[in-house]
């Protein structure tokens, strides 16, 4: 079995935006759930970095996907949950398996924070992350998957603690090169 683990960003609301509506809010984007899913049924690579990478490195738009497992480290902002949403229904419409890891998001606060304040919840969130990734790798290389991580979305510090645990688990951890077009892997 194929386990690949992504960090998920908001390269899909961000795209439908820039393609359909420039001037649309993020929080007006999220309002239109059902024409962001049309966008990305309609070109996914183009539509979302998550779908594009993991298109390069297994090519499963191509048919029938076997053995294909997909867990979608997401954020419980709204923005994140939707992408979350939008990405797993799309997978589960080409026969992927898919399992999710939320974590706490880093959503603009209510009020100005200051570096104490932001370090501390910036940490937290990073180390629940680092967490339950570990403990889920742990459960899939009980079931035998061959495990990668894909860390070509979400946001800089996540594909920060992706690419250090994938250092110290022994696990390839790919990205999607935007001027090599194609997914290396990360030394």
């Amino acid at each position: 079995m194929k386990h690949h683990i992504l960090t998920t960003g908001i390269s899909l609301l961000d795209n439908f935006r820039s393609a359909q509506t420039p001037t649309l809010s993020l929080e007006e984007a999220i309002r239109h759930n059902k024409r962001i899913r049309q966008y990305l049924d309609s070109d996914p690579k183009a539509a979302s970095a998550e779908i594009n990478s993991l298109q390069n490195r297994t090519n499963f738009l191509q048919g029938t996907p076997r053995n294909l497992v997909v867990t979608l480290i997401y954020t419980t902002t709204p923005a994140g949950r939707l992408v979350f949403s939008l990405l797993k229904s799309f997978l589960r419409g080409k026969v992927v398996q898919v399992h999710s890891i939320p974590i706490n998001g880093f959503d603009a606060p209510q009020k100005p924070m200051n570096a104490a304040d932001a370090q501390k919840t910036a940490a937290g969130d990073l180390i629940q992350m680092r967490t339950r990734v570990v403990e889920h790798i742990a459960k899939m290389q009980k079931q035998s998957a061959e495990i990668e991580l894909n860390c070509t979305g979400g946001f800089k510090a996540e594909v920060a603690i992706l690419y250090e645990l994938g250092r110290t688990l022994r696990v390839p951890v790919y990205y999607l090169h935007e001027s090599f077009k194609v997914c290396v892997t990360l030394p």
